[in-house]
């Protein structure tokens, strides 16, 4: 298979989606098999980016890290050691369902906050040979220290390299909400440039900016020319949809 840059799929798996954020180093493991079982239904090129959820957000809270470097060596250590844990984890399921995936950390493709263009030809040539290569957020060296990139911004910057065809945000909930305690107040479309109003709500543990920084994130990408679908992981037909195109949930779009 030969494969077009405008043929891949970008999901991020959400961190609530996986793991139950409420209770530390909780997989949500029903919700890995469901979406294993699509993923191996699922006919395209695809790259996965998978959250922290109660892993890595867990200790990053528990040694207040957020969006500033550190230099503590035990924070680093357990950050890193949880995000290992959780993606074995993940790929031990999905192995189960016979999806032939490479994992691998954001460390090796990125170099001062920078992703090192010759993983585009890494990611197409894993994706030619029938591999879905798989990667998450996780906490990585800078000049300071070590800091945290969120698996939002990995799928950004993969946007940026790869001009894939759609980008899926799996998330616990529908789409965007005007009200997230309103489930009649979903949010269709959104589109840069225009104003809307929304009541966001922190997840506990979540120290990247949860769904606020989802949506910056899909806003630049977006503006890169790709749109990006935010739909509920948690419900397979949807998620299923989503990847290949459909209008379901809330879909952002660029001018």
């Amino acid at each position: 298979m030969l494969v077009l840059a405008n043929n891949i799929v970008i999901l991020k798996l959400g961190g609530s989606v996986i793991t139950t954020k409420s209770k530390p180093q909780t997989l949500n493991i029903r919700a890995i098999k469901n979406i294993a079982q699509i993923i191996r239904e699922f006919d395209k090129p695809i790259i996965i980016v998978h959250g922290a959820g109660s892993f890595g957000h867990y200790f990053a809270k528990r040694f207040r890290i957020s969006n500033k470097p550190t230099t503590s060596i035990k924070a680093i250590i357990q950050i890193r050691e949880s995000m290992i844990k959780l993606n074995s984890s993940v790929i031990e399921i999905f192995n189960k369902y016979k999806i032939n995936t490479l994992a691998f950390s954001p460390i090796s493709m990125y170099n001062k906050k920078n992703i090192l263009l010759h993983w585009e030809h890494y990611l197409k040539k894993m994706l030619n040979m029938d591999m879905i290569p798989i990667t998450y957020g996780d906490i990585i060296p800078g000049s300071k220290g070590f800091y945290i990139i969120s698996g939002d911004i990995i799928v950004k910057d993969l946007t940026h390299l790869l001009n894939p065809r759609n980008v899926v945000f799996a998330s616990d909930i529908d789409g965007l909400y005007s009200d997230i305690n309103d489930k009649s107040t979903l949010i269709k479309k959104v589109q840069i440039n225009k104003r809307y109003s929304m009541n966001f709500h922190t997840k506990k543990f979540d120290v990247t900016g949860g769904i606020q920084t989802k949506l910056k994130q899909a806003l630049d990408i977006a503006q890169l020319g790709t749109n990006v679908q935010i739909t509920n992981g948690l419900r397979p037909r949807m998620l299923m949809k989503a990847l290949n195109g459909e209008h379901i949930g809330t879909l952002i779009t660029g001018n």
